[in-house]
């Protein structure tokens, strides 16, 4: 659907106005009651990393030799994963990615190799929200194919903004009551 802006909003972003946008009118995903729990499970997950009840985030994990198999999160066990459709968690997984990043290069890259052989490769990148980063990790099995075993993408806080906060707050009280005391102490 295209939409025209009034003359008046022609500042607003294009995409805002299709169909995955702000404004843009979307029609309904199809998923079945199993995905739905999923996408209602991931909403929720992602509101705790971002209230900073949840430190990590296992958002999505690809094997690039295998293209119909996927690792995501974990699942309770009322969520049937075989009734999950491949190509709709894949697209949750990532809206949520690019819901969070702040669209910029990632950092410098860690390689490292473990005990069996495998080669690690891992990259921080920013994220919109303070403290959030996404972290991705390349996996070699087989350094010969040049492909990885697999890439997954978690979603980490690097400070649990709400301990850090209660802190501030109890700093802010001791500082209010320091003065209220000296207040009250000064004589007339």
């Amino acid at each position: 659907m295209v939409m025209t802006l009034p003359a008046a909003h022609q500042d607003v972003l294009s995409l805002h106005l299709d169909d995955e946008g702000l404004l843009g009118a979307r029609a309904v995903t199809a998923y079945n009651e199993t995905e739905q729990r999923y996408s209602t499970l991931l909403y929720r997950r992602i509101e705790q990393l971002l209230k900073g009840e949840r430190n990590d985030l296992l958002i999505l994990r690809k094997y690039p030799r295998e293209p119909g198999r996927l690792g995501v999160m974990s699942t309770p066990a009322e969520i049937d994963r075989g009734a999950l459709r491949v190509e709709l968690v894949e697209r949750m997984a990532t809206d949520a990615l690019v819901f969070l990043t702040d669209h910029a290069p990632g950092g410098p890259v860690a390689q490292s190799s473990d005990a069996a052989g495998r080669l690690t490769e891992t990259r921080k990148f920013p994220t919109r929200y303070p403290h959030i980063i996404i972290e991705r990790q390349d996996v070699y099995a087989d350094r010969g194919t040049g492909l990885p075993d697999h890439v997954q993408w978690h979603a980490r806080r690097l400070q649990n903004h709400r301990r850090s906060m209660k802190f501030n707050q109890m700093l802010d009280l001791l500082s209010l009551g320091i003065e209220a005391a000296k207040l009250l102490t000064r004589q007339p």
